[in-house]
């Protein structure tokens, strides 16, 4: 399979990298490039490893890890924002401890 030429971009769209990559790489490996070319941060504030993932700019569809670019269907001259995950919600210890205080106090 061929090359296909992208821009990447970051959440904020402040940091833009134009790269070539073949169509048939794996979303996963690219994006583990992208992070240290692009200089985004490997840890959230608080010390956690972070993960990121690709959104398709066109289609608006985030890619899977394990999708290739071109099953994922990007094409040339498109835009991926390369986008942190973000875990919502507390841990389960958190609402555990939460839950027995309330119920304690009812």
């Amino acid at each position: 399979m061929s090359d296909i030429n992208i821009e990447v971009w970051d959440a904020t769209g402040n940091k833009r990298q134009l790269v070539e990559v073949p169509a048939d790489a794996e979303v996963g490996r690219v994006i583990a490039v992208l992070i240290d070319r692009m200089t985004l941060p490997r840890n959230s504030p608080d010390g956690q490893l972070m993960s990121y993932k690709f959104h398709h700019k066109k289609s608006g569809r985030q890619l899977l890890e394990t999708d290739t670019l071109a099953g994922g269907g990007v094409e040339g001259g498109d835009i991926l924002r390369l986008q942190p995950e973000i875990t919502a919600g507390a841990s389960p210890a958190w609402f555990v401890v939460r839950a027995t205080a309330s119920t304690r106090n009812a």
